[in-house]
């Protein structure tokens, strides 16, 4: 057997809020990556990517995002939205949309359309309706999930008093999948959808992303019943 690795050890308690970070983000690695399009209150559309991203139910499917407050507290845009309008459509990215959703991430002041930022110097990125919720879906994704909001959770303690996080659930109410990526077995079940054909792209720490072009299957190994 190989040497055990050496470690160094990091008491949470010893370390600052941006190491925390660094650490959060380089270890739970890849992650994938919600690109959420919301309306605030009046209406104008957001679009913006989030990596603390993941399904946590089937029946019914739910999916949970964590958005951290701006450093003066407030919520970000996308947060403020869901929690007036309890909708959002996440959009899946793939590579050839990895560009355009990294504009959207940027930090732009509220009621910039990064559906605009998005096409330039082009059009505008293109949307379509969704059609059980308000936010459009961006067309060129090959799939997309509406949802709607069934919980917040704050979570932590912000430099201003307030939650340093807030945790949403968002329960599915329609999967939208590009025509031929989804296919039934005989028995009319789903069969897994090629990942290939979904060229997903997952987050990692700093400003690396990951592909999923190299993948791998293992079977689980039967385990026979306690006598």
């Amino acid at each position: 057997m190989s040497e055990p690795a050496k470690h160094e050890r990091f008491d949470v308690e010893a370390l600052s809020s941006g190491d925390r970070y660094r650490l959060m983000t380089d270890i739970v690695a890849p992650r994938p990556i919600a690109w959420v399009s919301t309306l605030d209150a009046d209406g104008r559309a957001n679009l913006a990517p989030f990596s603390y991203f993941q399904g946590v139910c089937t029946s019914p499917p739910m999916v949970m995002l964590a958005f951290a407050n701006r450093p003066d507290g407030r919520p970000k845009d996308t947060l403020a939205n869901i929690l007036a309008r309890r909708e959002l459509t996440i959009n899946h990215v793939s590579e050839s949309l990895a560009e355009a959703m990294n504009v959207t991430s940027g930090a732009y002041e509220p009621g910039v359309d990064e559906w605009d930022q998005a096409g330039k110097p082009g059009p505008r990125l293109d949307s379509c309706p969704s059609a059980s919720v308000a936010p459009p879906r961006v067309a060129a994704a090959v799939a997309a999930l509406e949802c709607r909001m069934t919980r917040s959770i704050p979570l932590g303690q912000g430099s201003q008093g307030g939650a340093s996080t807030t945790l949403v659930l968002a329960q599915v109410q329609v999967f939208w999948v590009t025509s031929g990526l989804a296919q039934r077995d005989g028995r009319g079940r789903l069969r897994p959808i090629d990942p290939a054909a979904l060229a997903s792209v997952g987050r990692l720490g700093g400003m690396s992303y990951a592909r999923t072009a190299d993948t791998f299957d293992m079977v689980r190994p039967t385990v026979d019943p306690t006598p």
